[in-house]
């Protein structure tokens, strides 16, 4: 690479702070915190691409893969088979939100594992670099996907029609693709302008019944758009030298906020992947606090057909995402009658279709009522109050504050391991499942080499 070009000192703080901080990030010490945080987000998200590529959604994406074959430059997750960079990380990245399993990053409303570390492994891949830059670029990325939303206005922009979703994931993915090609400044100024060019995202993926468009806009359209454009400024493509700032620039054609954090400001290495979210239940975030409150009351749970009423208080802005839907992963009624008849919830039964149809599941189901709960809105986290009435005997009820696996209340290695093992082990089985996850909670330590024999584990057998 060549060094910056004279003319940086015409570039605004902004665009200099975010330059530097992806020329410097694999040279950044991380802490052991950091590392460990950072390999609980890759195993989640490599947990919910095996898994996705099982799914309704992964299987239509996967059909498309002959259309993009050319130079076998890095692994498609489930295939074994091997595809340009871009194409690779655009397949994996709809693996990983194939479902609703991936992560995300409240304050900046946007699902960041999902595009982020299939670029991170596909162009780790392309430019042979270990598992500790590969964590140094998903870290990087997770920050610059949030700041750039953050100073946006995450909000604003939802309720002007934009998605956050597609703006966070396509700087996240920008920065860890520039890392991982080793740029200096002024090449990551030239994919910090070709990224600004990028910004695409309607909101109205959200009544995409099949959720194969909703995958492509929350992961895969950012992987491509963020190497295909490192890829340009790889091979020399110019830029306009300051995209954050000035005329007709991002920030001057999508708004900013007030009261927050600027790019101009310090970006520390990692901070918002230590505040990001692991789902704990494979299904929408509106019912991740509903079903930690009915965790929380297991032990008291009366026989199903001695329930009056269950009421399920949920904040009023989600409400309608998850209230009696057609998929069983995002219907909040379905889910609570599953869970109160099983005493329990797993990967499976949480995508049985069939079990919509159950006389027992739907009677349940017709007594939970969802209560879209303006003062749980007005908290600013996500919450939810359950309480079960019975034929005879006490209400229960039970208040969930902090979901598991949110910032306020986080999941040690112990149970990420636990979710991505119910995943995983019934597409490859457990030994391969084993080794697997066993390599992927040494990340740190391996060596480029390693990280093709990783990807390769993840190959689902013919029947699959």
């Amino acid at each position: 690479m060549t060094s910056p070009s004279a003319n940086v000192r015409q570039v605004s703080p902004a665009t200099l702070n975010v330059t530097r901080f992806i020329a410097q990030a694999m040279q950044t010490e991380m802490s052991a915190r950091l590392i460990e945080k950072a390999k609980h987000h890759i195993v989640d998200t490599v947990a919910a691409m095996v898994s996705g590529a099982a799914l309704d959604v992964g299987r239509s994406a996967l059909a498309a893969l002959p259309v993009f074959a050319g130079q076998e430059e890095a692994t498609v997750i489930g295939t074994g088979q091997r595809l340009p960079v871009f194409s690779a990380a655009m397949f994996n990245a709809m693996l990983a939100h194939a479902d609703e399993t991936d992560d995300s990053h409240e304050k900046s409303i946007y699902h960041p594992g999902c595009a982020i570390v299939p670029t991170a492994f596909a162009m780790a891949q392309r430019q042979g670099r270990d598992g500790r830059a590969l964590i140094a670029a998903v870290a990087a990325g997770y920050d610059l996907g949030a700041r750039v939303n953050e100073q946006m206005g995450a909000m604003a922009l939802n309720h002007r029609g934009h998605s956050t979703h597609a703006f966070g994931a396509l700087f996240g993915a920008g920065a860890a693709a520039g890392v991982l090609a080793g740029f200096d400044e002024l090449h990551a100024r030239r994919l910090l302008s070709y990224l600004g060019h990028e910004v695409s995202g309607l909101s109205c993926w959200m009544v995409d019944h099949d959720h194969v468009q909703k995958a492509y806009v929350f992961g895969a359209m950012a992987a491509k758009n963020a190497i295909f454009a490192t890829l340009l400024c790889e091979a020399g493509w110019t830029g306009i030298d300051d995209v954050l700032q000035g005329d007709r620039t991002l920030f001057e054609a999508y708004g900013r906020a007030t009261g927050v954090r600027t790019l101009d400001q310090p970006i520390a290495l990692g901070d918002e992947i230590l505040g990001s979210n692991i789902k704990k239940w494979c299904v929408g975030s509106p019912v991740q606090a509903p079903l930690d409150s009915l965790e929380a009351l297991l032990d008291s749970l009366p026989p199903p057909d001695t329930i009056r009423s269950v009421s399920v208080e949920v904040p009023a802005k989600e409400a309608f995402i998850v209230d009696n839907r057609d998929m069983p992963n995002i219907s909040l009624q379905h889910l609570v009658a599953i869970y109160i008849i099983d005493r329990g919830l797993t990967f499976a039964s949480a995508h049985d279709f069939a079990r919509m149809q159950d006389p027992q599941v739907a009677a349940l189901r017709a007594k939970v009522k969802l209560i879209p709960s303006k003062p749980l809105e007005d908290s600013g986290s996500r919450q939810a109050i359950v309480t079960i009435e019975c034929e005879t005997g006490p209400a229960l009820r039970h208040h969930t504050e902090h979901v598991r696996g949110t910032w306020g209340n986080p999941m040690p290695r112990e149970e990420v391991d636990a979710k991505a093992r119910d995943l995983i082990e019934p597409l490859l089985g457990r030994a391969t499942t084993e080794d697997l996850l066993a390599q992927l909670w040494v990340l740190e330590t391996l060596d480029a080499p390693a990280i093709h024999k990783v990807l390769a584990l993840t190959k689902l057998s013919a029947r699959v």
